[in-house]
């Protein structure tokens, strides 16, 4: 994954983005110089928070800042939590001059929080706001309309996990393009997206936008069997069958009558969270799988392959392999940075 989209928050300490980043529930990632040898751009004990869009403080710049920023945002991007233990020459690796060695923890803390992309501030959208943001559900809300959006209200105590933005995607269409590119579209991946406009045309070209994504947890359109029949029609000149597919429309558990605003978010919002368990689940039994696979991995490994760490621990004879990294007159008898994945 590419550094190359950092907002430089310097003036922001590492410590009061990691608190920031905690309350909000937001993805970061800690990095720490924890050990040095020979000539290196900052010391042990050179701090830095990475976020997907930001970084505060520094461990040196260069390309030794770049790796561990890379190596901090692949592992968030995939919802990686826990520890990994990267071990760079800077020579071979960093093609830095000063030539030393340093060792650099990266604690992963990914979205704590299941996230929303909300396109749409009416009635029904702002009651699936007061429903959903008291659960701990960071929501992204957009709308073409900013005074609708600007009047809409928040829950009491939960103004941090609602961001609001003005966007209008007919406007922000790439130029030449029927349809935008998924770049057009402010969604993070991962998120759960719900399209409830007030504009049946904004509806379908955000649809045809994002039903082409395939990094979303899932993805609601509002409306009746006749206006998805619709819908499908014309967006199969665009997608393919499979990108399709992807839509949920109508959306809301099935067998709550009522139409008003309220009623309709009450069965939205029990959907998404039957979605959210089921894909926690989906979540957990493919980390123990991988982390069977990684215990297994990490007991044949040596210490010239370097160590990576886990939120389930170590074994012995990884913790003995991690000692005697960490020993002086053993750092300079390190080679490579390969991991043991």
């Amino acid at each position: 994954m590419s550094a190359g989209k950092n907002v430089d928050k310097s003036a922001v300490r590492w410590y009061q983005a990691l608190a920031e980043a905690q309350a909000a529930l937001t993805a970061h990632a800690l990095a720490t110089v924890v050990t040095v040898a020979g000539s290196a751009p900052r010391g042990a004990g050179s701090k830095m928070l990475i976020t997907p869009d930001t970084l505060h403080d520094s461990l040196g710049g260069g390309r030794l800042e770049q790796l561990v920023v890379e190596r901090a945002r692949e592992k968030l991007a995939r919802g990686q939590s826990g520890c990994l233990l990267e071990e760079i020459a800077l020579g071979q690796h960093a093609q830095q001059c000063c030539g030393g060695h340093v060792q650099v923890l990266i604690e992963l803390y990914p979205a704590l929080a299941p996230r929303l992309a909300l396109f749409g501030a009416g009635h029904v959208g702002q009651a699936i706001v007061t429903l959903l943001a008291p659960l701990g559900w960071q929501i992204d809300w957009r709308d073409s309309r900013a005074e609708q959006l600007t009047s809409a209200t928040t829950p009491a105590g939960c103004e941090g996990r609602v961001a609001r933005q003005t966007f209008n995607v007919l406007t922000e269409l790439p130029t030449g393009k029927a349809a935008p590119g998924s770049e057009a579209v402010p969604v993070m991946a991962g998120s759960h997206v719900l399209v409830l406009t007030h504009d049946h045309v904004e509806d379908q070209v955000l649809i045809a936008a994002l039903a082409a994504r395939d990094d979303l947890a899932s993805l609601g359109l509002i409306g009746s069997s006749s206006k998805w029949a619709r819908f499908r029609q014309r967006l199969r000149g665009d997608l393919e069958e499979h990108q399709v597919a992807r839509v949920r429309c109508p959306i809301g558990v099935p067998g709550i009558p009522g139409k008003r605003p309220e009623e309709i978010a009450i069965g939205v919002v029990a959907e998404l969270l039957q979605i959210e368990a089921r894909r926690s689940d989906e979540a957990a039994l493919n980390s123990a799988d991988k982390a069977a696979r990684h215990g297994t991995s990490l007991q044949k490994s040596t210490s010239a392959q370097g160590t990576s760490l886990d939120s389930h621990g170590l074994t012995r004879q990884g913790a003995r392999q991690l000692r005697a990294q960490f020993a002086p007159d053993a750092m300079h008898q390190t080679e490579t940075t390969q991991k043991a994945e």
